[in-house]
């Protein structure tokens, strides 16, 4: 009857500890896949990337893959967000694990005894029928009986077999237990945190690749033009030496313009493929496996349209899961440090044990046996264990603290810098594009001035080399303005929808 009374009394106890579906099922605090997002909104609402149908495209060996495809291969094959989704997936089980002192513990044990032993005499008088039958089981347990009037000892055999269960709880520790999983809660939101940043992360830096990888071709179509051009110079200086119009001298320059040109292009095809290999390493391929990406618009308009620098910043603060991270950080610390104060409290617990046992020869117990008992439990002294058990709890606090001012202080560096960029790479690119029409026209003005006589080689190589060098710049201004969006956004946190776009 008691055991009837005391296990309602304690799963309710549980219920309103509102606990019972994250003991239960810890992964669903975590991510559920390494290419998933987790925001703690509306019941722990897990929300999937977008781009995550399938490990690789069908498109992957035919098609040029966009920058979403490529996002999308990365986050499934990385490995990088596959260690963090396993890391949150250990935390959401060790949470689970800290909510089970709220539960009663309840131990089943069955037993099946046989013993072999002796009986002797006993020196006084015993009742008639002699002991219990309870007592005479554990009596037998020790191998001896004492029988009245035996005068030898007489072996014996005897069984017994029985099942017992034992419940305990823990009426009331002082927020002990409260403290505990509070810890490991906010530790839960850590490890989530750090893998939605990871996520971010990671669609940053593909992005970064590929923008690195077109931006090494379209270097490398530069240097292709630019050794047609020096093949141009070349040709026009030969033609004018063999007419005699031309000094030897006109025809080394050219050579020499042309295979440093030459030279130039080669060393690109290396970097391409080097950039090539980055790209593939960070979708988590192999770097032999080939695929195609699709390129750049040859026409990119840059007309930004920036908040101010408070609001970014106010954004990020939001919105960055590794400062999100960070702020949980402080507060799993907070909990430890409570936790390790209230480790010295009194423990109120209480147990029950019930059981029946049998006999041999079909007897046994009248009724089942069964024992209560409460207990009070506190530490008074352990060699000033919990003393320092609280300052190291401090300690580890303080140590939080500083690292959210740190990621908080990095964080404004990133979005004030960011800002800047994006404007800057705006008006590079403009500009680069007027150096690259300005840098072409003087080279065919040179060009065609020095086959009509009227101008020099010098003014010809002069006017290559800044057509060689306009077009490296818009080049790069393209690839910077790209690069340039990706880090606002990674600066703010919004490479990831935000939780209300999500539940839209």
């Amino acid at each position: 009857m008691a055991l009837k009374r005391i296990i309602p009394v304690s799963i309710g106890i549980a219920v309103l500890s509102g606990c019972i579906s994250e003991i239960a099922d810890p992964f669903s605090l975590a991510p559920e896949t390494p290419y998933s997002t987790w925001v703690p909104l509306k019941g722990n609402c897990l929300v999937s990337s977008k781009y995550c149908q399938t490990v690789l495209p069908p498109s992957f060996d035919s098609e040029e893959l966009n920058l979403a495809e490529l996002v999308d291969i990365a986050l499934q094959n990385n490995p990088s967000t596959k260690q963090t989704w396993a890391m949150a997936r250990a935390a959401a089980a060790k949470y689970s694990q800290s909510l089970s002192p709220f539960y009663p513990s309840i131990a089943f044990d069955g037993t099946y005894l046989r013993i072999k032993g002796s009986t002797i005499a006993s020196g006084g008088s015993a009742s008639p029928g002699g002991l219990p039958i309870s007592q005479a089981g554990n009596a037998a347990q020790s191998g001896v009986i004492v029988t009245p009037g035996l005068s030898s000892p007489t072996p014996f055999y005897t069984t017994q077999a029985g099942p017992d269960v034992a419940l305990g709880y823990t009426l009331f520790d002082f927020g002990q237990r409260s403290s505990a999983a509070m810890a490991a809660r906010e530790a839960l939101y850590y490890a989530d945190m750090n893998h939605n940043q990871e996520i971010q992360s990671i669609i940053q830096m593909v992005m970064d690749d590929t923008y690195n990888y077109l931006y090494q071709q379209t270097l490398l179509r530069s240097n292709q033009a630019n050794l047609e051009n020096a093949q141009m110079s070349l040709d026009a200086a030969n033609e004018r030496f063999a007419l005699g119009l031309a000094a030897l001298g006109d025809v080394a320059q050219a050579r020499t313009q042309y295979l440093q040109s030459k030279i130039n292009l080669t060393s690109q095809k290396q970097n391409v493929e080097n950039a090539f290999a980055q790209l593939a390493v960070d979708l988590g391929l192999p770097a032999n496996v080939p695929f195609k990406v699709q390129p750049l618009p040859d026409q990119v308009l840059a007309n930004p349209m920036l908040e101010s620098i408070e609001l970014l910043v106010e954004k990020a603060q939001s919105q960055r899961q590794d400062f999100l991270a960070s702020q949980a950080n402080v507060k799993s610390k907070e909990a430890l440090v409570l936790n390790a104060k209230r480790a010295v409290y009194p423990v109120i617990s209480t147990f029950l044990d019930i059981g029946h046992y049998w006999f041999q020869n079909g007897q046994q117990e009248q009724g089942p046996h069964w024992s209560a008992q409460f207990n009070l439990s506190f530490p008074l002294f352990q060699g000033f264990y919990y003393k320092n058990g609280i300052k190291n709890a401090q300690a580890n606090l303080e140590t939080s603290k500083a690292q959210m001012l740190q990621k908080e202080l990095t964080l404004i560096q990133n979005v004030a810098t960011a800002h800047m960029g994006v404007k800057t790479a705006a008006s590079n690119l403009t500009d680069s594009e007027e150096y690259l029409k300005a840098a072409e026209l003087e080279f065919n003005i040179a060009l065609t001035g020095y086959k009509a006589g009227t101008m020099t080689i010098l003014d010809v190589m002069s006017a290559q080399s800044s057509l060689a060098d306009a077009r490296a710049k818009k080049a790069d201004s393209q690839r910077n303005w790209f690069v340039s969006l990706a880090k606002i956004a990674y600066a703010t946190g919004s490479l990831c929808a935000t939780p209300n776009e999500e539940t839209e």
